[in-house]
């Protein structure tokens, strides 16, 4: 894999100050959507690998596809097509992968209010629109390439959107969110990549029940003089015990968000997704068991599962190499 440095952006949104990476200059954005408690950093291996210098088999076929265009008749079409065909790069990669920190996570600022997953969703919508936007000789590329295609279909004009729909991809918490904005903005996806994906929510099992009694009333329990100077090492204890590591970890106002995501259960509206999906799978998660990926499978139409034996909840930089070939494969169909 030949190394790539990231570019480490920075943008505000609606009065919050958001860091993200960037890594490649294709012309195909990708947005990646990080877990709880994680930040970009995490992915960035799985980037470089996404990015990895490479004829793509896409490439491939706009080479093959470049000598029967040239045998249009349409001369306009064929003028465009060169200078189109000058401007592509043969040997790197047709994707610009785009990892933001989301708002309490990394380097960007905390959410000023009590956010929900809607709040996210909005969020990432806004997030998409400045990220992604076309300046300079990258947008008089775009409109020369949706001025051919037009030309191709037999119009004149240029449609109202005309910029590229991105590949969502989300791990864990990004999953959730991804999810939920497939569903509000299918029109804005090309493909849909979720893995480890939260949303499915489960009944407690009477032993996860006694512990988050434990959990929320223990601190009355050991505020009692005898038992006082146990109460933080008890406290880590059943926060581990009951996997809530990431909330004992927040701040006061990321524990009321996370509270709200928590709540949220996406399974009865699964099927509102129509966006083409890869459901990556590590066989090991315990997070987000395979169970979850089997259900969504079944939920979602457009939708395929790829299950990873020997990987876990961490599968996207775990195995970073393993999860960006499968990402390419379904890219590519």
């Amino acid at each position: 894999m030949q190394s790539v440095n990231p570019q480490e952006k920075q943008i505000n949104i609606n009065g919050l100050n958001v860091s993200y990476k960037e890594i490649g200059n294709g012309n195909i954005p990708i947005v990646l959507l990080h877990g709880w408690g994680l930040s970009s950093d995490k992915y960035l291996e799985l980037a470089r690998w996404l990015n990895s210098p490479k004829l793509s088999d896409s490439e491939t076929k706009l080479c093959s596809r470049s000598s029967e265009h040239d045998q249009l008749q349409n001369e306009n079409a064929k003028r465009l097509h060169r200078a189109i065909a000058t401007m592509e790069p043969t040997t790197q990669r047709d994707f610009k992968i785009i990892i933001p920190d989301l708002p309490g996570f990394g380097k960007s600022d905390e959410p000023n209010e009590n956010w929900c997953l809607d709040n996210y969703v909005e969020f990432v919508d806004e997030f998409i629109k400045c990220a992604t936007q076309a300046r300079g000789f990258e947008l008089i590329k775009n409109i020369l390439k949706e001025k051919f295609i037009q030309m191709q279909k037999g119009s004149t004009g240029l449609s109202p959107q005309w910029s590229q729909r991105v590949i969502l991809i989300g791990h864990s918490f990004g999953g959730q969110i991804a999810m939920k904005y497939a569903m509000k903005y299918p029109e804005k996806i090309d493909k849909l990549i979720l893995t480890g994906a939260a949303g499915i929510r489960h009944k407690l099992s009477t032993k996860r029940k006694i512990i988050y009694i434990l959990a929320k009333f223990g601190k009355k329990a050991f505020s009692l003089p005898v038992l006082n100077r146990f109460q933080k090492y008890a406290q880590k204890f059943l926060y581990k015990v009951a996997r809530e590591k990431d909330y004992h970890q927040a701040s006061p106002g990321m524990k009321e968000i996370m509270k709200n995501i928590l709540a949220e259960d996406l399974t009865p509206v699964l099927d509102e997704i129509k966006t083409p999906t890869l459901l990556a799978w590590g066989k090991l998660d315990n997070s987000a068991p395979l169970a979850d990926g089997k259900l969504m499978n079944e939920k979602i139409e457009n939708s395929e599962l790829v299950i990873i034996d020997d990987a876990n909840h961490s599968l996207p930089y775990q195995k970073a190499k393993k999860f960006a070939k499968t990402v390419e494969k379904f890219i590519k169909k």
